[in-house]
Parts: structure tokens; C-alpha cells; sequence
């Protein structure tokens, strides 16, 4: 528990001291890696990653996911491990970075964000490259190309680690974040349900009991 403490200390510091824009090549602090390696094993290697280009280490995430909690202001370990649970979730343990299963046209990011979400985060981070592929602010009407294309703005490492913090940050009421914060799985549950729009599963369950862990919080 006291080495689990320790690593949070550590990630919280990182976030609020601010950082330089990470890369891939930089050295990524060993104790946010760690707390990704926990949550999402697979991650220690690309090795035989189904989409090579996609796949990426804890040790190349750990510095982008950093910088979108500090940029979305989510110091709090509990918000921070459903967001990273959901994430490692989604994209197959940062095998993934688009939807490939169906291959829902437009859908993508760490936390595999559907087509009408990804055009409007990408408004709020890149509008003129938005605007360079349509005036529009809804997906209605946009052809597969156009949704692709948007797609493509926000799964760059850039913004892409960074998604799944600006979906909870501007997604989930007040309501929702208290109860993450305090409820344990009733929380995750109700951040499940009414923000993200699915159910809890035991495949999740599972992503967020390591997740809990990792933090050095009670599982429950």
C-alpha cells in the first residue's frame, strides 16, 4: 500500500509541477509507468502488436496521459484510475488506436471515441484543420472520407492519450464526478452508465479493480 501511495504522490506531482510536450523517445517517469503496466500489462511491449503503428508502450503513454490530466485538471486518483481503466479498456491495452471491429467509420482515440464526440473535440483543439475538411459542427451528412479525416486529427499522440480525459472532464456531471470520486463501484458504475453510455461488465470491472490497485485504492 505505502509503495502504491508513494507512485500516486509521484503522478500527482508530475501533473500539477507541469511538463514539457512529451515524445516518444523521452524517459517516461518509472512510477506512472508502472501504474500503466498494472492496469494494462500487454502494454511492457509492442511485440506482436496486431497493428504495429497503432501499438504503443506504457513507457511511450505515460508522459502524454500525464499532460491531459494536468490540462483537464484531473488530480484525483479515483477520477484518474476510471478514466485510465476505460482507456486500456478500449484500446486493447494501447494496441489500438482506431475502431477496427466493426471499423466504424470516424471512430477512434485511446478511449475509442465515436464519430460526433471526435469532431467536437477536435473543434476545441484543432478548429481550423476541422474547417479544412468541413464547415459543419455535426456528423449529419458527413461521407465516411470526412469522418475518417476528422479522425484522424485527434489520434495523433498529441491529443490522442488526452481524449479520454476531455470526454470525463466535459462529459460527466458533477453528479458523476462526486460520485467517482467517493462511491467506489458505484461511482464507476454510475460513470459507466451515464456518462460513457454503456454497462459495467466484468471485463471492465476488471481494467478498474487493476486500476484501483495500481493507486493504491480499495477495490471496491
Amino acid at each position: 500500500m505505502y509503495a502504491n501511495f508513494m507512485k500516486t504522490l509521484t503522478i500527482l506531482y508530475l501533473v500539477t509541477a507541469g511538463l514539457s510536450s512529451p515524445a516518444l523517445n523521452k524517459r517516461a517517469d518509472p512510477s506512472a509507468v508502472a501504474i500503466l503496466e498494472t492496469i494494462a500489462p500487454k502494454s511492457k511491449s509492442c511485440n506482436g502488436a496486431p497493428v504495429p503503428d497503432e501499438c504503443r508502450t506504457a513507457s511511450q503513454a505515460a508522459d502524454f496521459l500525464i499532460k491531459a490530466f494536468k490540462d483537464y485538471q484531473l488530480y484525483n486518483a479515483a477520477e484518474m484510475a476510471a478514466v485510465l481503466s476505460l482507456i486500456a479498456l478500449e484500446s486493447g491495452e494501447f494496441q489500438y488506436n482506431i475502431n477496427h471491429f466493426p471499423g466504424n467509420p470516424g471512430q477512434g482515440t485511446r478511449n475509442m471515441q465515436m464519430a460526433p464526440f471526435n469532431l467536437e473535440y477536435a473543434l476545441t483543439i484543432q478548429p481550423a484543420a476541422v474547417k479544412k475538411i468541413t464547415p459543419a459542427t455535426t456528423v449529419n451528412g458527413l461521407s465516411n472520407d470526412q469522418l475518417n479525416a476528422i479522425r484522424d486529427i485527434v489520434t495523433t499522440d498529441e491529443f490522442t492519450w488526452a481524449s479520454g480525459a476531455w470526454f470525463y472532464s466535459t462529459k460527466c456531471d458533477a453528479a458523476t464526478k462526486t460520485a467517482v470520486q467517493t462511491q467506489g463501484k458505484a461511482g464507476y458504475v454510475k460513470y459507466l452508465i451515464d456518462c460513457v453510455g454503456t454497462s459495467s461488465t466484468p471485463g471492465r470491472e476488471a481494467y478498474w479493480t487493476r486500476a484501483r490497485t495500481a493507486f493504491g485504492l480499495p477495490a471496491s
